[in-house]
Formats: structure tokens, C-alpha cells, sequence
């Protein structure tokens, strides 16, 4: 099936301001080493990121109190070609998982995955999650990059995958799949193995499971729903199933569903003229994944061919910013000095802040 992507506005072709341009196979800052050059200036990184630069590099931070402090000592470490000393650390008092190392994000997950196309992501000035799209059957990463941030405005780093070619074509599915691929057949899997890699990969960066989301559109939706829900290693945030379907065969064929997302929350978006994908296989989506106790919703819209329309983007972006907004009670874990820094991430003054419980009443506007 042709089920090439649509959704593109003809004069949505800037990123929103303050954000910065798509980088490809996306450079890692807490690992950048002696020598290597910077795409990017690091007064923009995370107060996180940067106070996790400089642990990995045994320079002392704590009694640095403003993200400018920070970026000083970064900037200095970066001139004088510090290298790094330690292979995984957390902020000093941060609440943030370690980065777990496993063999699954070694050199040979990525030998692994070669075949499929370019990787890009699009940091975020304040990055409150992650998003990872896939793309619709013919096309590429490429597609996304300015519609998504355009359309949804989220504070998120988006990572957009680019699917294998097949027979000259960008295609989740091998050829064989092309006639009729069943949820968990070895045709689909190896797409859902590289979907799950790059979920480790943004866990491993320090981002909570729960801030993590992964969507598509068409056949890249499909996919994104099946990893998502089987997704073995941790809870994450939810997923979006754009004018997609469970699998090309149609039916309500039981989904795998892993114990840590079992109960993972599902938005499916279909237009109710689409002619590539009918809408009776959204709705027989939804329905299936409702019938094994998953929490799915289902939005329709009239006259929506196989492409988006304004309100399919309004509720994408109010079911992902419901799910990003931060737990009162992880608010009220943080230190001080995390307070502070997120509060200046954010643009939030902190002048008149005297004690933890004067960052924490303006913190929690943040919710």
C-alpha cells in the first residue's frame, strides 16, 4: 500500500522560535571529548546536562549555583581539552536513573541496525520529554522535520528514524511483509527491535521512561504502537497512532503486551475520508488494544483524507503535554539546587528565593 505521508504545510517550513535546527545522528553532549567540535553552544544545554559534563570529567560543580556558572566551566573544560574520566554519572544530588549501560547499546546494536536510514534529532531549548515519529510507508525522517515541531510546539526532543529501503523504497516492513504482515511476525519485528534501541538510548541519556513517547503516522504508527506496548525494559509516557492499523491483514489480532506497559496510554487520530487506510482499521485498533485493558482513546475527523488537519495536531499535543506536565511529588524530591536550576531552565527568576519552599511555590507553576 502507498501509505506515503502527507502531512506537511507548504509554509511551515521554519522552526519554532528558539529552537535549533535537526541534527543528524545526534551528538552527544555529556560524551563530547577532547578535541571534538561543539554544533552547538552549550549556554543552550540543561542545567543537567551540563553539571553531568563535568562529572563525567571529575570537575567540581557543587558550588556552582547559576546555570552561567556552569556554562563557564564547561567552556573552560571544553579549552583546555578535558577528557572524560568516568563512563556514566549522575548530577551530583540529582534524582535522575544513572544511564544503564547494556550490550544492547554497544557497537554491535548499531552494526546491527545499520541498514536502516538517517537518524535525526531536534533538541529542544527545554526539553521536558521525548517523542520519537516514524515515518509513513516512501518516505524518510526528512519528511517530519519541520512539521512536527511547527504543528505540536512542545517542549521535547524529537527523534525521527528513517525506515530501510526495500526494493528502492523507505518501508517498515520487508517486501514479504508488504502482502500481509501479522502483529509479532519476524517481518515487523526487527522494526520494533531498532524502535525499542532507540528508547534504551534515550534512557540511557537520563530521560524518565514516563517522558518518553513514540508515535507514527501510517505504517511507521503501526510499528510505534507495537513497540511501544512491548517495550519490556520500563513504563514509558504514551504513544500516537496516526492513520494506522494493527496490521495490513486488518482484524483485532491480540497485541503483545509487556508487563511494564500493559496499561500504557494510546491515542488513535484517523480521518474519516482516508482511502489508503480505512477508517474501520483505526477504530478496529483502538478496539483491540481496549479489549485487552489497554487505555486507548479514538479521535476522528471529517473530511481528513490519509494526511492531518489542525485538530488532529491540537489533540496530539494535549494528550503529550498532559503526560509531560511534572509530579508535584518529584518536585518536592528535588534538592535546592535542582530547584533552582530548573527554574532557570525555564525562564522562571528565582530572585527572592531564600529557602527551598520559595523555589518549590514557583516550581510547582511549572506543573
Amino acid at each position: 500500500l502507498p501509505l506515503r505521508s502527507s502531512w506537511s504545510f507548504a509554509n511551515l517550513n521554519r522552526f519554532p522560535q528558539g529552537a535549533q535546527g535537526p541534527r543528524v545522528r545526534s551528538y552527544s553532549r555529556a560524551t563530547a571529548g577532547a578535541g571534538e567540535g561543539l554544533p552547538e553552544d552549550v549556554s543552550e544545554w540543561p542545567a543537567r546536562e551540563l553539571r553531568k559534563y563535568l562529572e563525567q570529567r571529575s570537575i567540581r560543580h557543587k558550588d556552582c549555583f547559576e546555570k552561567i556558572e556552569l556554562v563557564d566551566r564547561v567552556k573552560d573544560a571544553i579549552a583546555r581539552g578535558v577528557p572524560k574520566t568516568l563512563d556514566t554519572a549522575s548530577p551530583e544530588g540529582s534524582n535522575a536513573k544513572a544511564p544503564r549501560a547494556s550490550p544492547r547499546d554497544g557497537a554491535d546494536e548499531a552494526r546491527r541496525f545499520a541498514q536502516f536510514g538517517e537518524l535525526v534529532e531536534i533538541p529542544s531549548p527545554t526539553e521536558d520529554g521525548v517523542f520519537i515519529f516514524l515515518h509513513g510507508f516512501g518516505d524518510s525522517a526528512r519528511g517530519f522535520v519541520s512539521q512536527l515541531p511547527n504543528l505540536l510546539q512542545l517542549p521535547v526532543r524529537y527523534v525521527l528514524p528513517t525506515a530501510p529501503s526495500m526494493v528502492g523504497v523507505r518501508s517498515w516492513f520487508t517486501p514479504a511483509a508488504l502482502g500481509g504482515a501479522a502483529p509479532g511476525s519476524v517481518a515487523m519485528q526487527e522494526s520494533v527491535n531498532y524502535v525499542h534501541h532507540l528508547i534504551r538510548q534515550q534512557l540511557a541519556r537520563g530521560v524518565p521512561g514516563k517522558k518518553i513517547f513514540v508515535g507514527g503516522f501510517s505504517q511507521g504508527g503501526c510499528i510505534a504502537v507495537h513497540a511501544a506496548l512491548s517495550f519490556p525494559d520500563e513504563s514509558l509516557g504514551g504513544a500516537v497512532a496516526a492513520s494506522t492499523f494493527l496490521s495490513l491483514g486488518g482484524g483485532r489480532s491480540p497485541v503483545t503486551l509487556s508487563d511494564a506497559n500493559r496499561r500504557l496510554p494510546v491515542l488513535g487520530c484517523h480521518g474519516e475520508a482516508d482511502t489508503a487506510v480505512p477508517i474501520s482499521a483505526g477504530r478496529d485498533l483502538v478496539e483491540t488494544l481496549r479489549s485487552q485493558g489497554v487505555p486507548a482513546e479514538f479521535k476522528s475527523y471529517p473530511s481528513m483524507d490519509h494526511a492531518y488537519c489542525p485538530e488532529e495536531a491540537r489533540d496530539v499535543t494535549d494528550f503529550l503535554s498532559q503526560r509531560l506536565k511534572r509530579d508535584p511529588k518529584e518536585l518536592a524530591a528535588m534538592s535546592a539546587k535542582e530547584l533552582k536550576a530548573l527554574l532557570l531552565e525555564n525562564g522562571v527568576s528565582t530572585l527572592g528565593c531564600f529557602e527551598k519552599a520559595d523555589l518549590l511555590e514557583r516550581a510547582s507553576a511549572l506543573v
